[in-house]
């Protein structure tokens, strides 16, 4: 039995009130579209080929309701995107109205998005802070209330990264004619359908899908592989726990997968599986059918019985309750009505989404804005250098090093350099997924680069923040290590050379051992014993030592000058004074000689001689 209904549509609340046919698609996490057919005369009041009025109907909005005289219907708001005269066999035909559900309006191109440390609400509301609310009725009730670590839309416009929110998060996302719902509804219409009254057609089936899989993240601050499975998933409709059981029969071997978001503890892992999979599940059993209760409707549970003839009457038995999540609404001109339907089971509580765009990460650049991480595992914050609505500085991110681990020291063995604050960065994303940031390493850039004493690439090297500098010279084969041009050590393979330079002083030590050389000039050697040993000779000359500058002094408990030469000693000074409190004994193996070339004169209270 096809229905006549009542409808009312109207363009910014001016009636139509003659069209020859109105349809009407809506769809979970979709947008909704619509397509009103006029006659051309109708609206241009002309027999020639225009859109001199019609075309004024582009960007306004369209309301449409429909229903049965003794109940309500279904209410739909959209807005107009299109307007083209369509004419067939020389006929003047209709003008065709076309357009989609107003949350087309967050659909206005990819954009990007910086998220740090806030919850599902709190990131939607931002990121479509700009959309007045007249336009668009928005309701926010995320099951997910945690605050999020971070988050990130790339490349993606609003719509398309609430869908992905929702897909991830497993939150439902539709429109249902008047508002647009980010998460389930506190409760939903029921719609009563009867096989062979107002539902003529009905397609029942289930399906096997792979569900014995494993997902894991790493935890980087921990270094641990978090790891989870889904529960044994079980349902209270039976044809839907045989399709699970099915499905696992078939589907025997477990796939491993990494997990699309961050998550931070075991109990975040297991509750994003476990959604997951009910997610999947919903979808093994589903229903389809064709009628015209126009007060069928996206996102309302239709409570389904069959009528059967049972000898002279009719039986009707229950059949079961079905959530709607797609509906195709058509009207005529002479208001006849009839719809498609498909539907999941009403017990679902996550539902599928599908045709979900994938971000395809690519390498960014970003400005370092602290590298003071408080767990001390060398990591930086970063912002993007985008210029969005939301650029909120990143989470705390790691840095590739050349080498990186621990060692039998502890940790920190590698190359242990952060980049600075301001710094230029460039930042990848770990298997290509936008949730996992990691630095790669600077850049410089026009202001921080200068190359000019780098020519041919003969000089290499690594400069700190204060000015100490590692330099590598290719060309004279050298290398520095210095402070600045006064306090270096440079290595020079030519001729052989170290060069060891300071502005005050060089203190070599080790124990109660050192060597000090001041800039003074004094030279300080400390120890408790000092051994001097030539192989040749030992020769000392000062021209000035001392407070009278004209000797050498050399004093302490026991002083050894050489203690054996294969040759001679030898000492040369103007005047030489051996002096001692008690005796000085000279003693020789073969013969002592002792000249002057002027007077000899040797005293004593007593001179012994043989």
């Amino acid at each position: 039995m096809v229905n006549k209904l009542n409808i009312d549509i109207s363009i910014e609340e001016v009636p139509i009130l003659h069209f020859s046919r109105f349809t009407l698609d809506q769809r979970f996490s979709e947008h909704h579209t619509f397509e009103l057919r006029i006659n051309h005369d109708q609206v241009e009041g002309t027999n020639g080929i225009t859109l001199a009025k019609s075309k004024d109907f582009i960007g306004k909005s369209l309301t449409a309701q429909f229903g049965l005289v003794e109940s309500s219907g279904n209410i739909f708001t959209g807005i107009i995107t299109k307007v083209e005269i369509a004419q067939t066999h020389g006929f003047q035909g209709d003008i065709v109205i076309t357009g989609y559900s107003p949350d087309i309006l967050i659909d206005r191109g990819p954009d990007l998005g910086s998220y740090l440390g806030k919850d599902l609400k709190t990131i939607i509301q931002q990121a479509t802070n700009d959309t007045p609310q007249n336009d668009l009725d928005f309701q926010i009730k995320p099951a997910y209330t945690s605050a999020i670590d971070y988050i990130i839309q790339y490349r993606e416009s609003d719509f398309d990264f609430i869908k992905r929110l929702s897909a991830e998060y497993h939150e439902w996302f539709y429109y249902d004619g008047s508002v647009l719902h980010f998460g389930k509804p506190d409760k939903e219409e029921q719609i009563a359908l009867i096989y062979g009254r107002d539902l003529h057609s009905l397609q029942y089936g289930m399906q096997i899908a792979p569900l014995n899989y494993k997902k894991f993240a790493y935890h980087s601050q921990e270094d641990q592989l978090l790891c989870a499975q889904p529960a044994v998933a079980s349902s209270s409709l039976s044809d839907l726990s045989h399709a699970i059981s099915a499905s696992n029969e078939v589907f025997s071997k477990r796939f491993n997968q990494p997990l699309n978001v961050r998550v931070n503890s075991q109990k975040e892992i297991d509750t994003f599986v476990n959604d997951e999979h009910k997610a999947l599940v919903s979808g093994l059993v589903s229903i389809s059918g064709h009628g015209d209760n126009p007060k069928v409707g996206l996102g309302k549970i239709v409570d389904i019985s069959t009528s059967m003839r049972n000898g002279l009457d009719f039986q009707v038995q229950d059949f079961g309750k079905f959530i709607v999540t797609s509906v195709y609404h058509e009207i005529d001109g002479l208001g006849h009505y009839q719809n498609t339907f498909e539907g999941v089971a009403a017990d679902s509580e996550k539902l599928p989404v599908g045709h979900v765009k994938k971000p395809e990460a690519d390498m960014q650049l970003a400005d370092v804005l602290d590298n003071d991480d408080p767990q001390g595992q060398g990591r930086v914050k970063v912002k993007f250098k985008w210029e969005c609505q939301t650029n909120d500085p990143t989470e705390w991110l790691r840095v590739m090093s050349p080498n990186a681990g621990s060692g039998d020291t502890g940790a920190n063995r590698g190359f242990h350099v952060i980049p600075e604050k301001g710094d230029q960065v460039v930042v990848a994303f770990e298997e290509g997924n936008i949730a996992r940031p990691v630095i790669l390493g600077s850049v410089f850039h026009g202001k921080s680069g200068d190359s000019k004493g780098f020519k041919n690439s003969n000089t290499k090297g690594m400069k700190s923040r204060r000015g100490s500098e590692l330099t590598f010279d290719d060309l004279n084969h050298a290398l520095n290590l210095g402070t600045n041009a006064e306090n270096f050590v440079k290595v020079e393979n030519g001729p052989g050379m170290i060069t060891t330079q300071s502005k005050e002083k060089i203190v070599i030590q080790t124990g109660q051992s050192s060597i000090t050389l001041n800039s003074n000039g004094t030279i300080d050697l400390v120890g408790n014993i000092i051994n001097i040993q030539g192989k040749q000779a030992i020769n000392a000359n000062a021209v000035a030592a001392g407070a009278d500058g004209k000797q050498n002094d050399m004093s302490g408990k026991q002083v050894n000058i050489g203690k054996k030469t294969t040759t001679a000693i030898k000492i040369e000074a103007s005047t030489k004074d051996i002096q001692a409190s008690s005796a000085i004994t000279t003693n020789s193996d073969s013969s002592v000689t002792v000249i002057s070339k002027d007077e000899h004169i040797i005293k004593g209270s007593q001179v012994q001689i043989n």
